[in-house]
This record gives C-alpha cells, structure tokens and sequence, in this order.
C-alpha cells in the first residue's frame, strides 16, 4: 500500500495520505508523491492542490520507520551515489508542483510531514496540530532546512536538536500557518480557499506559481527582474487582455 488517494472537482485536487495507523511515508510514497504531483503539470483541469492526511490524529508521522529498516537490511540500492533521491524528489515534486498547494494539517506534522507542509503554498492547521522534527530520536536527521522556511533558523535549529513539538498555535504566531481553525473546518475552508485560486485564469494562476517558486530563494533586483518576465510573457495570452478589459468594464 503506497498511500495515496486523488479525487478531483471543480479544478480541485484532493490528495490524501492514507497509511494507517499514523499516515508514515514508505519508498514507495515518496514515488507515488512525485508521480501525482509531477502529473498535474499535464492536466488542464487542475487549478490548486488541497494536501492532507487521512483520519483525524496525524496528518503524517514522517519516515516509515519500519520500512527503513527493512530497506536498510536488504540489499544495497542500486543507485549508491544518491540513495536517498526519492526523499528529495517527493518533496520537491510538491513544492515544483505547477499549480498552488493547499496544506491542510489534520494532526500531527512530524518529520517529512514537517517538510510537505513547508514545500506547500499556503498551509492551514487544526487547533490540536502539532509540528516536530524527531529524526535525532530515531537515528536518522533531515527536514531542519525546510522548518527554517517556516520557523526561521533559531527555531529550526531549538526543533531539530530537541525533538520536541510545537503546537499549531505557536507556528501561527511565527507566521508558518495562515490560519488555526477547529477539524470540521480545516477542509470546507482549505477547500472554500481551493475555490477562490480555481475561479481564477488558469494560465495566470500558473505562471504566478511558476514565478513564486523561481523567485522566493532570490535576491530582491533579480526576484523582481524574474516577475517582470513573467508578467511580459503572461501579457501575450489573450486571458491577459481579457482579464485587463473584464476589470475596466467593471465586468
């Protein structure tokens, strides 16, 4: 069992992680992880991504531990040189995705949980969410450098050293988190904001996340010199006139 389900409506992705008990991440999760969100740079009928996990304790509990034992007591990968790529290439299948993700966190972020809410765009928690790098507690590390994007690097550094939780409240006050809300609204609003990004162009949404994710680890003259790029090449799709003529119009 990989552990993904996909449903889609109205322009919405839906990707649960569903592998009980605690929703942990196998090898073969991170494949199907970058195989999903790799897919949906072909599909035009797909505006936004809403990610989250199945059941209402953890959203995920990180690295299959079991798994990684098993893989640690078989044979040697094949590929030596980069062992860990799929890892890598789930994360950042998430955050390349080509159009916005919605993180939804229905419980505990833990580990790589931590690091598919960090490579997410916009990240909404329940009340009793909480945050933590525990890989110091299991003999492996990893995930310090995307909790900076959240948490800054002190904070990053007090949750990779220590281990211990943050609670969603506190992530929100740091600015990780647009919102804390109780578990029956975590998805009516994830998907009411879903809603919002869908009814835009779809061409504009997905250039604005291609320009997001080419620009936010660059300094500010190049960052915005890349925008304007954008902003040139988005102007020669008739969507652009449209939208101009739509606002002047008042329609």
């Amino acid at each position: 069992m990989s552990g993904l389900t996909v449903t889609t409506k109205d322009r919405i992705a839906t990707v649960v992680i569903d592998r009980p008990p605690v929703n942990a991440l196998s090898r073969e999760t991170y494949r199907e992880i970058r195989q999903v969100f790799d897919s949906f740079r072909d599909r035009d009928d797909i505006s936004v991504v809403v990610l989250t996990g199945a059941g209402d304790r953890v959203f995920c509990g990180g690295r299959d531990i079991h798994d990684l034992r098993v893989e640690r007591s078989g044979p040697k990968p094949l590929n030596v040189a980069d062992p860990m790529h799929l890892t890598r290439e789930a994360f950042f299948a998430v955050r390349h995705c080509a159009v916005p993700v919605i993180c939804a966190v229905n419980g505990a972020a833990v580990g790589a949980g931590v690091a598919l809410a960090a490579v997410s765009d916009i990240v909404l928690a329940v009340r009793s969410a909480t945050f933590a790098l525990t890989e110091i507690d299991v003999g492996v590390l990893g995930a310090a450098s995307f909790a900076q994007w959240m948490v800054g690097p002190a904070k990053a550094r007090w949750m990779f050293y220590t281990g211990q939780r943050v609670p969603a409240e506190e992530m929100y006050r740091l600015g990780a988190i647009e919102a804390v809300v109780e578990p029956t609204e975590l998805l009516p609003r994830a998907h009411a904001l879903a809603t919002v990004i869908a009814a835009k162009d779809p061409v504009a949404i997905r250039m604005a996340k291609a320009s997001t994710v080419r620009t936010d680890t660059l300094p500010l003259e190049t960052a915005y010199r890349t925008e304007q790029d954008y902003t040139q090449h988005l102007s020669a799709y008739p969507n652009s006139a449209e939208a101009i003529s739509r606002f002047v119009d008042k329609r």
